[in-house]
């Protein structure tokens, strides 16, 4: 009887050697560990399209809250001769071209977004070659200021209801401008088309076909968003430019 006893002890001890123990780490390692995690956010980007003298929206671009914007990064122009940026994230377009507009953390610089702006013009071909030789036409042997304001009439009357809504149609419209009567337009066109039209004319079309309504003229400036009318002489006129008047 001893001796089964001591066969069955003996048993039992050789199993529990040789079978392996299964021990969960959680009973091993008691002591605690400071786990630290990092995020890394990606920039954000995105792209957009202004016209000269237009603007837009940067925290709206980005889908951010414009005080959230001005409390928590700053906002630049990497070029602002192409397009401008206020605090507030309003971006204008200043001339063709690109530039990026950065948002960086106010606490520690790193960049959040960028704004890649495509600035575009806000006329074609047809329209800065038939505005060119209306300027010059009517305006040739003006001052910068005179050309340039003769552009400003013509582009009030496009936008005004009181008058044909295109480009085309405002030089056109009968009875408007003697160039159109007399032929000089159509010269003026010619030499547009030759390359020996004036630069100054060609730069004030630009300008004006860009939506620049103001001139400098012996150094004060005359913002003429409402003046829609030019000649020798214009009864009521408000500005003489050398040998026009404007109203």
């Amino acid at each position: 009887m001893k001796s089964k006893i001591y066969g069955l002890l003996l048993a039992s001890l050789m199993i529990v050697t040789l079978c392996p123990l299964s021990v969960s780490a959680k009973s091993v390692n008691n002591k605690a560990k400071t786990v630290t995690v990092s995020q890394t956010n990606d920039v954000i980007t995105v792209s957009k399209n202004v016209k000269v003298n237009s603007t837009f929206s940067s925290p709206k671009a980005l889908g951010i809250k414009k005080a959230k914007l001005k409390r928590l990064y700053n906002i630049v122009s990497d070029n602002t001769k192409v397009a401008t940026v206020t605090a507030a994230g309003t971006v204008k377009g200043i001339k063709k071209g690109a530039t990026t507009i950065t948002l960086t953390s106010k606490a520690d610089g790193s960049v959040y977004a960028k704004i890649n702006v495509n600035v575009k013009n806000r006329y074609n071909k047809q329209k800065l070659r038939l505005m060119s030789a209306i300027i010059y036409a009517e305006a040739g042997s003006e001052c910068y200021a005179g050309k340039k304001a003769v552009g400003i009439v013509i582009m009030n009357r496009v936008r005004s209801k009181d008058f044909p809504g295109t480009l085309k149609k405002v030089i056109y419209q009968p009875g408007q401008f003697g160039p159109v009567r007399n032929g000089s337009l159509k010269k003026a066109l010619k030499l547009y088309d030759e390359g020996r039209l004036n630069k100054k004319c060609i730069k004030a079309a630009k300008a004006t076909l860009n939506g620049d309504r103001v001139v400098t003229y012996k150094n004060v400036k005359t913002d003429m968003s409402s003046y829609l009318f030019f000649s020798g002489y214009v009864s009521g006129m408000r500005l003489q430019i050398q040998g026009h008047q404007f109203k």
